[in-house]
């Protein structure tokens, strides 16, 4: 089969890098390729990088370089400009060529499923923290993991089998937020400082911020790194009775996000008092980080709850607010070189396995784990 793959990330850049594989490729470039003087281009295996033209059409060229990488496959670096890279790929199309994705290329070319996904999740690994964890599990860390539950459930002990898919499984959380960010809502009663503390926390002016309650109507979000850790914030709607049916259907999407969030700031204006409702929104959100703001200003009466006194306007208190969430959200990151399971489909695979180990069931176990490395598609990046 003849191939055509875009292997750089799609986009606007300064150079693009087309493959093209198959036994058609040698015919094909040279009957499309010319030498930059205009001479016969001439496929030689063992040849250096050449520059050469390719016809675009209406008396056009490209100039690229051209790197034969074997007999069968050769390397084409044009320019980045998305335009010109389709006009080009869709050229070999024509030729018989069949147009495969960089992400096709990976599964199809490297060792296992595990290591492909790894560094197809790689491309989009937004922290150095995220791109160490995942270059681990390039290396293998994962896959010897698993080689090792198999060679024990080979031997019948059950017991260091389910051991190593335990210590795999409890890394599941920072896992699967290796290539999605984890979810913070920022809740809490109208002007507490919620959207004050979403620009406070990401370094610029991000939300709108008024003194008027129930100012923020639609929500806003906003990716960030909190201490390595992709992170993305939502500021909602300030929880009080609402004025009107809009702000009802507000503050009940405000509900909805923060019952689907990783972790909820639950912010209070500590200059204000401690009322019943504020209880009532403690006890509702018992397991939020709590942000007591404002403490420039003199405290409000009452008997206030614990949490983290800050003020949006001190940047002195920035870090201590960061580390906190990041140790929130990951309590104990893990050493290099550890094993993480970072794909659905890879967690699914391991409970599968652990809970066919536990019925004692060591066939079911094999065919798990043997799917896990065979089958570890990446999440898809929202």
């Amino acid at each position: 089969m003849n191939r055509v793959i875009v292997l750089t990330p799609p986009g606007r850049a300064a150079l693009a890098t087309i493959r093209l594989e198959g036994p058609a490729v040698k015919g094909v470039l040279e009957r499309q390729l010319t030498r930059r003087s205009g001479a016969e281009f001439r496929f030689e295996q063992k040849s250096r990088p050449v520059l050469v033209r390719f016809p675009i059409g209406d008396g056009q060229y490209e100039e690229m370089i051209l790197r034969v990488v074997d007999g069968d496959a050769a390397e084409l670096h044009c320019h980045g400009n998305p335009l010109l890279v389709e006009a080009i790929v869709a050229k070999f199309e024509a030729s018989g060529f069949r147009r495969e994705t960089w992400e096709q290329w990976i599964r199809r070319t490297e060792k296992d499923a595990i290591t492909a996904a790894a560094r197809i999740a790689l491309a989009d690994a937004p922290t150095w923290t995220v791109t160490s964890i995942l270059l681990d599990q390039y290396g293998g860390a994962l896959s010897r993991m698993i080689d090792q539950a198999q060679r024990a459930l080979a031997q019948d002990n059950f017991q260091e089998a389910s051991a190593i898919l335990r210590r795999l499984l409890a890394w599941e959380k920072v896992g699967l937020h290796l290539t999605q960010p984890y979810k913070v809502a920022l809740v809490g009663p109208p002007n507490a400082g919620k959207s004050s503390l979403l620009n406070w926390l990401v370094g610029y002016q991000r939300a709108i911020v008024d003194p008027t309650p129930g100012t923020t109507r639609d929500f806003v979000t906003v990716a960030t790194v909190v201490e390595g850790w992709p992170v993305e914030l939502y500021d909602t709607a300030g929880i009080r009775s609402p004025q009107d049916e809009l702000e009802a259907e507000a503050i009940a999407r405000t509900r909805r996000i923060a019952s689907e969030a990783d972790l909820v700031l639950l912010v209070f204006d500590r200059s204000t008092e401690w009322t019943s409702e504020y209880a009532r929104l403690q006890k509702e959100w018992h397991e939020a980080m709590v942000i007591l703001n404002k403490r420039d200003l003199p405290p409000g009466p009452g008997a206030w709850c614990d949490g983290l006194l800050i003020s949006t306007r001190i940047a002195e208190d920035r870090p201590a607010v960061l580390k906190a969430l990041a140790r929130k959200l990951v309590l104990e990151p893990p050493p290099p070189g550890e094993a993480i399971p970072f794909t659905p489909d890879q967690v699914a695979g391991l409970k599968e396995a652990l809970a066919a180990i536990d019925r004692g069931n060591r066939a079911a176990a094999v065919v798990a784990l043997q799917t896990v490395k065979e089958k570890s598609s990446p999440a898809e990046v929202s």
